[in-house]
C-alpha cells in the first residue's frame, strides 16, 4: 500500500508540475495532501508493528544466549563428573587389590602415600566440585525452564497478537476502511502498460481488468498470510457488500402522477426535427403496446424548431406575396410582373442548391436569411425590366431594348448586389456568437442574391425579348404627379444644400438618442409554448419537503387554462441540460417544466406574474422563466460583478460592500453577495509556542484530527452494461463527532525520552467559530467572488449597470484587489463592439467597391451619405415600436448599411451617364431622379413588404 501511495504521489507531482494554475491544479493537489496524510498514516502504523517486532526479536536472542550459557556450563559439570568418577575407580581398583592379597597394605599405602594428601584433598575438592555442580546444573535447569516459559509466553504473545489482528471481531484494529479502499482502487484496475512488437505487428499491452458485479467483489481476497491454519483474508470477511437504491432520494412528478423523467440528445450529424418525431412515434407505439403507460413530452426542441421555421417559410411566402403585388401596382402589366415573379422561386431554388453544397444545414438563421432576402431578389430584376421597359416605350424594338436596357444598368446592379454582399465579409474577423449568428444568414443571402444577379442579367431580358409586346407604359396618374412634386421639391432642395444636410444630421441625432437612451438588450426575448419554474426551498429541505412543496405549486398551477402539462422534479442532477435548463441537483431545489397552449391568452409577462402570485404564500422562493428556449437564453440575464483578489475573508468583506452599494441603485433585485453557499466553520488556530513544548507542528495536529474526521467516499466504480455505480467504503464503528467532541480530542506525542504520551487538543489550540465559501472559484489564476443582482421589470440592464458603474467609483478597493463588471452588461458590449467593427469594415468595402464601380474617388462619398439617412429611419422605427436597440436590430443596422446604397448607385450611376452625353449637372440631377424614380420605389418597397411580416411579429418565435 506505502508503494502505491508513494508512486501515486509521484505522478500527481508530474501533472501538477504540467498544470496551469487553476480549479484542476487545485483538485489534484488536494488529492496528494489526501495520499500524503495516508501514506504518513500507514507509515507511522508500520513503525509501530516495526519496533513490536524488534523488541519481541530482542528478547528471543537474550534467551537463546542464556541458553547456550547454561548448556556450556552443563556440559563442563559433567566432564568434572566424569574425572571424579575415573579416580573414585582408580581406589576402588586399589582396595580390591589388598581385599584379594593381591597387593599388601603397606604396598598400597607405599604407593599412595605420595598421592594420600593431593588424593584426599582431590578427593574433597572433587567432592566439593561434584557437589557445586550437581547444584549448578540443578540451578541450569531451573533456568532452562524459566527460560524455556519465558520463550512460550513471548511466543504465546505473538501469535495471540497474530491471531486477534486476523479475528473478525477486532480486525479494524489492523485493516483501516482508507487501507479497504485503497485496495480496491488498485485492484479495479485496468489500464495500457505499453507495446510489445511480434512479426512486425504492435501490440497494446493491457494490465488488469475491473469488477463486474458486487459478488465478485465480495470474493476479493484482501491479505494472505501464506500460514496454513489461516485462510486468506477477503472483503466479504470484514465488510458487508451492498447495492444500494437510491430512488427515494429522486423526486418525479408529470401532471400530479408519479413518472420518471427522460432526457434524449441527438446525435451530431442528424437532424433535430427528424430525431424528434421519430421519438414521438416511438412514444405512440409503447403507449398501444403497454396498458398504462404514458408519455408526456416537457421540452421538445423538434416542435419548437418546426415552429420557427414554420413561421419563417410563412414570412418568405408572404413577402413574395407582396413584392408581387407591388410589381403589379407600378408597372400595370402581367407579363413584365410574371417575367420579374420568375426570379424568386429561381434564386431561391439556386440558393438551396448553393446552401446543399456548402454544408449549410435549413435552420432558423438560414432560414431567416432567405425571409430577410426574399424582398430584395426581385430588385435587380425590377431595375433591369423597368429599363427595358422603358427603352420599348422609347421606340426601341424588343431585342434592342432587352439588350441595351440590361447593359446600361448591369455595372450599377453588380455594384449594388456586391454592396449588399460585402457587409458579410468581415465576419471572418468577428468572434463569438455574433460570428455564429452570421454566418449561415450571410451565405444564405449572398447566394440568393447572386442568384437573383444572374437571372437579372440572363434570364430577364431574354423572357423580356420574347413577351414585351406592348410599346407604351401604361399611364399611373398618381405617380406622375409625384414626379411633377419631385421635380419641383429637388429644384429647392439643390439650392438650399446646407440646410438639407443639417437637417439630415439632426435628425440622425435626435433619432440616435431617442432610441439609445432606453438603454441596450441582448436578444430580445420570444414567445414560446414552453417555460420553466424553479422552486427553492429553505436550507436544509429534504427531498420529501422539497416534492410536497413541488406538489402543492403543481396543483395550483394546473388550474391556468394556458398550461397543459407539467413536469416537476427535484434531487437528481441530471434534469434537462438543453439550452440552459439545468436539473436540480440537491434536496432543496425543485424544476418544474410547463407545457403552454399554443393559442395561449396571458403573454410571457403575464404568465410569470400570474405564477409568482399564485405562488406568493408558500415559504419558497419561485422564479420563472416564461421564454426560457429562445435565444435569448444564451446571452444570461440580470448584473455580475466579479470581485478578485487572493485573501477569502477580505474578498467576503468587499463582497459584501460591493453587493450593499449595488442594493442601493434603483432598478436592482434579488442582490446577492455570492455567501449564501456558505459552510458553518469551526477553526482550530494552533499555538505554535505551546505545541512545540510537545514536539507537535500544526501539520501534526491536522493529521491526528483528520485521521478522526476523515469521511467516507467512492473509492471505486463498478462499470455495467448500463451504468457506473459508485463503491462507498463505510466504517460502521466510525464515530460522529460534534463541536464539542472535537475540543476534547486527545492529541499524541513522543517526548525527549522517546516515549508516547497524550495531550488535550484545548491545551495547544483554541477554538473560533466562522463561515467558509462551499466553493472558492478561480479565474486568471485569481479568487474571485460574484455579487449578482436581477434587473427589476421596467429597467434596461445597460442603464442599470452604468448606474451602478457609477455608484462603485466613490468604493475604495483596496490594493491588489479589482471589481469588474461582467454578466449580460459585459455580454452585449462585447457583441456591440464586434458588430461595430463589423459595420465599420463593411462601410470601407462598400466604398472600395463603388470606387472600382464609378472609377473615381469622389462619387462613392455621394451614396456613402445615404447610409447616415437609414439609420436615421432605423432609430426612428425601434423608438416609435417600442423595440430595444438589440444584437439583433445592429445586424439589421449592418445589413442596411448594404442594402441603403442600392437605390444611390443606381441614381449616381445613370446621373455620370447623363453627364458623359453632356448633359448639365443639375438637369442631369434631375432628369436622373425622374428617371429612376419608379425603379428605386419599386425595389424600396418590395424590399420594405417583404420584412413586413417578419417585423410585424406574423407566427409565434
Amino acid at each position: 500500500t506505502i508503494a502505491q501511495l508513494e508512486s501515486g504521489i509521484a505522478a500527481l507531482d508530474e501533472q501538477i508540475a504540467l498544470l496551469p494554475e487553476g480549479e484542476e491544479k487545485t483538485e489534484l493537489e488536494n488529492s496528494k495532501a489526501a495520499m500524503v496524510l495516508q501514506l504518513g498514516t500507514h507509515q507511522a502504523e508500520l513503525q509501530v508493528l516495526d519496533e513490536g517486532i524488534a523488541a519481541l526479536q530482542t528478547a528471543v536472542d537474550d534467551y537463546q544466549e542464556q541458553r547456550q550459557k547454561i548448556t556450556d556450563a552443563r556440559s563442563e559439570l559433567e566432564k568434572q563428573r566424569e574425572e571424579l568418577l575415573t579416580q573414585k575407580a582408580t581406589l576402588e581398583d586399589y582396595q580390591e587389590k589388598i581385599t584379594s592379597g593381591k597387593m599388601t597394605v603397606s604396598a598400597a599405602l607405599a604407593e599412595l602415600n605420595g598421592q594420600q594428601i593431593s588424593a584426599t584433598i582431590e578427593m574433597a575438592s572433587a567432592q566439593t566440585s561434584l557437589l557445586l555442580g550437581e547444584m549448578q546444573l540443578e540451578q541450569g535447569k531451573t533456568q532452562i525452564t524459566a527460560g524455556r516459559e519465558q520463550l512460550d509466553a513471548g511466543q504465546e504473545e505473538l501469535d495471540e497478537q497474530r491471531s486477534n489482528a486476523m479475528k473478525n471481531a477486532d480486525v479494524s484494529r489492523t485493516i483501516t476502511t482508507a487501507m479497504v479502499s485503497q485496495i480496491l482502487q488498485a485492484q479495479n484496475f485496468s489500464m495500457p502498460a505499453g507495446y510489445v512488437t511480434e512479426d512486425n505487428i504492435k501490440y497494446l499491452v493491457r494490465v488488469g481488468d475491473k469488477f463486474e458485479d458486487a459478488e465478485e467483489m465480495e470474493n476479493l481476497i484482501l491479505f494472505d498470510m501464506g500460514m496454513d491454519e489461516l485462510d486468506p483474508i477477503k472483503l466479504s470477511d470484514v465488510a458487508d457488500v451492498a447495492v444500494i437504491d437510491d430512488s427515494s432520494e429522486v423526486y418525479a412528478r408529470i401532471n400530479g402522477q408519479p413518472g420518471v423523467l427522460l432526457t434524449m440528445q441527438k446525435q451530431t450529424g442528424y437532424a433535430t426535427s427528424e430525431v424528434s418525431d421519430r421519438l414521438l412515434e416511438y412514444f405512440e407505439k409503447s403507449e398501444a403496446a403497454e396498458e398504462g403507460l404514458h408519455y408526456t413530452v416537457l421540452m421538445d426542441q423538434g416542435i419548437y424548431i418546426d415552429m420557427v421555421v414554420s413561421a419563417v417559410l410563412k414570412n418568405l411566402l408572404y413577402g413574395a406575396v407582396l413584392a408581387i403585388l407591388i410589381l403589379f401596382l407600378f408597372l400595370r402589366d402581367i407579363r413584365p410582373t410574371a417575367i420579374v415573379a420568375c426570379s424568386i422561386p429561381i434564386s431561391v431554388m439556386v440558393a438551396l442548391v448553393l446552401m446543399y453544397f456548402t454544408g449549410i444545414t435549413l435552420n432558423m438563421i438560414s432560414l431567416s436569411g432567405l425571409a430577410l432576402g426574399v424582398g430584395m431578389l426581385v430588385d435587380n430584376s425590377i431595375v433591369v425590366i423597368e429599363n427595358i421597359y422603358r427603352l420599348r416605350s422609347l421606340g426601341y424594338s424588343r431585342k434592342k431594348a432587352a439588350v441595351a436596357g440590361a447593359s446600361q444598368v448591369s455595372g450599377a446592379i453588380i455594384a449594388s448586389t456586391l454592396t449588399t454582399i460585402c457587409v458579410f465579409l468581415p465576419i471572418v474577423f468577428t468572434e463569438g456568437i455574433t460570428r455564429q449568428l452570421f454566418v449561415d444568414m450571410g451565405l444564405t443571402i449572398a447566394f440568393s442574391l447572386l442568384a437573383s444577379l444572374f437571372v437579372a442579367l440572363t434570364l430577364v431580358p431574354m423572357m423580356s425579348a420574347g413577351m414585351l409586346k406592348r410599346e407604351k407604359q401604361s399611364e399611373h396618374r398618381i405617380f406622375d404627379r409625384l414626379l411633377t412634386w419631385y421635380e419641383k421639391a429637388m429644384g429647392f432642395v439643390l439650392r438650399r444644400k446646407g440646410i438639407v444636410l443639417a437637417g439630415a444630421l439632426a435628425l440622425l441625432l435626435v433619432s440616435a438618442w431617442l432610441c439609445l437612451s432606453r438603454g441596450l438588450v441582448y436578444i430580445p426575448e420570444m414567445e414560446s409554448t414552453q417555460a420553466s419554474v424553479t422552486i427553492t426551498m429553505p436550507e436544509g429541505s429534504t427531498v420529501e419537503e422539497t416534492g410536497a412543496m413541488a406538489d402543492q405549486i403543481m396543483e395550483r398551477l394546473q388550474e391556468l387554462e394556458d398550461i397543459e402539462s407539467i413536469g416537476a422534479m427535484a434531487g437528481s442532477s441530471s434534469g434537462m441540460s438543453m439550452l440552459g435548463m439545468g436539473g436540480s441537483g440537491d434536496s432543496e431545489t425543485a424544476t418544474m417544466y410547463l407545457i403552454l397552449s399554443e393559442d395561449k391568452e396571458l403573454s410571457g409577462d403575464e404568465l410569470t406574474e400570474e405564477i409568482l402570485k399564485r405562488t406568493s404564500d408558500l415559504d419558497c422562493e419561485v422564479d420563472v422563466s416564461a421564454s426560457s428556449m429562445d435565444l435569448s437564453a444564451l446571452g444570461g440575464t440580470g448584473l455580475a460583478i466579479e470581485v478578485k483578489g487572493k485573501d477569502l475573508d477580505k474578498l467576503k468583506r468587499i463582497a459584501t460592500d460591493v453587493a450593499g452599494i449595488v442594493e442601493g441603485v434603483e432598478g436592482t433585485e434579488e442582490v446577492s453577495d455570492g455567501q449564501e453557499e456558505t459552510e458553518a466553520e469551526q477553526r482550530i488556530v494552533v499555538n505554535k509556542e505551546k505545541a512545540s513544548e510537545y514536539n507537535l507542528t500544526v501539520a501534526q495536529v491536522f493529521q491526528q484530527i483528520s485521521a478522526k474526521l476523515a469521511e467516507s467516499s467512492a473509492a471505486t466504480t463498478i462499470s455495467t452494461d448500463t451504468k457506473d455505480y459508485d463503491v462507498n467504503v463505510v466504517d460502521e464503528n466510525t464515530k460522529t463527532y460534534s463541536r464539542s467532541d472535537v475540543e476534547h480530542f486527545m492529541l499524541t506525542y513522543t517526548d525527549n525520552e522517546g516515549e508516547e504520551n497524550e495531550v488535550a487538543l484545548r491545551k495547544v489550540a483554541e477554538f473560533v467559530d466562522g463561515e467558509g465559501m462551499a466553493s472558492i472559484s478561480r479565474k486568471g489564476q485569481s479568487r474571485y467572488i460574484n455579487v449578482t443582482a436581477a434587473i427589476t421589470e421596467g429597467y434596461n440592464v445597460t442603464l442599470v449597470s452604468n448606474d451602478v458603474k457609477e455608484a462603485l467609483k466613490a468604493y475604495e478597493i483596496p490594493e491588489g484587489y479589482t471589481v469588474e463588471m461582467t454578466g449580460e452588461d459585459e455580454t452585449i458590449m462585447e457583441a456591440m463592439g464586434e458588430l461595430l467593427k463589423m459595420l465599420l469594415m463593411a462601410v470601407a468595402f462598400i466604398y472600395l467597391i463603388m470606387v472600382a464601380q464609378f472609377q473615381s474617388l469622389l462619387s462613392p462619398f455621394i451614396v456613402m451619405f445615404t447610409i447616415p439617412l437609414a439609420f436615421t429611419g432605423g432609430f426612428l422605427g425601434l423608438f416609435l415600436t417600442g423595440q430595444d436597440f438589440s444584437v439583433i436590430a445592429m445586424i439589421g443596422f449592418v445589413m442596411l448599411s448594404g442594402i441603403i446604397v442600392n437605390n444611390g448607385i443606381v441614381l449616381v450611376d445613370y446621373i455620370n451617364q447623363l453627364r458623359l452625353d453632356g448633359m448639365e449637372k443639375k438637369e442631369a440631377i434631375i432628369t436622373a431622379g425622374k428617371t429612376r424614380m419608379r425603379p428605386i420605389m419599386m425595389t424600396a418597397f418590395t424590399t420594405i413588404l417583404g420584412l413586413l411580416t417578419m417585423a410585424l411579429g406574423v407566427g409565434m418565435g
